[in-house]
């Protein structure tokens, strides 16, 4: 073999070598690439699996605080009490929300405070017997409209994540039950506002002294 041929065999060789080698780095690096987004997509199926789990337990929390009357006391009508407590979500915590996408993870971490602004709300009013200030009837509404929207968000979740959505026995319909409870408590406000409009505005006995100006006639 000429010193020439010997030449263009060893770049020939190196150039086969040289190709193998990128070949391998790519095919290196591919792999790690695909190992990570597995990974990536086991974790982030495994946290919408635990959010799930955890907004499921508010969804029973709610259905139970929407049907729930309380018991008065006939002797003393402002004591009273509650069957359930207030609902509480307990959240997966040191998670990496960006795992859920911006607006599920935006629409989870919203959760908690929701429920505690409907808490807040409730416990601000005053109550005064017999009516209690709609008191029993707002946490109904309240409960129930929050565990609709619970409901909403775990199916948004499930279908993002192809997770199965939590089973239920036939007679527990929580949606249907949230649906029917909204819709009693709308018929509710709407009769009490047409209540309010029917009853008289009853006149003042007493002559404003402000707010009116000088009859024309009145001398100065």
């Amino acid at each position: 073999m000429s010193p020439l041929e010997f030449a263009a065999t060893l770049l020939l060789a190196g150039t086969t070598i040289g190709s193998v080698s990128v070949a391998a780095i790519l095919w290196m690096r591919l792999s790690r690439q695909n190992e990570q987004q597995k990974a990536s997509g086991d974790e982030a199926r495994d946290l919408a699996m635990r959010v799930v789990l955890s907004l499921d337990d508010l969804v029973g929390a709610c259905y139970s605080a929407a049907n729930d009357f309380p018991d008065v006391d006939v002797d003393d009508p402002s004591s009273f009490f509650f069957h359930t407590d207030d609902p509480a979500l307990l959240l997966p915590k040191d998670v990496n929300w960006s795992f859920l996408g911006r607006e599920l993870s935006d629409e989870v971490r919203w959760m908690p405070n929701r429920l505690r602004n409907l808490t807040d709300a409730l416990e601000s009013i005053k109550i005064d017997p017999p009516d209690y200030k709609d008191l029993f009837e707002r946490r109904q509404d309240g409960f129930a409209r929050l565990g609709l929207r619970t409901m909403d968000l775990v199916e948004k979740i499930c279908e993002r994540f192809e997770l199965p959505l939590p089973e239920r026995p036939a007679y527990y319909n929580p949606r249907r039950d949230f649906l029917s409870k909204i819709r009693e408590m709308e018929e509710f406000w709407r009769r009490q506002t047409e209540t309010a409009r029917q009853v008289p505005s009853e006149k003042s006995n007493i002559t404003p002294i402000f707010g009116r100006g000088m009859p024309d006639n009145q001398p100065s």
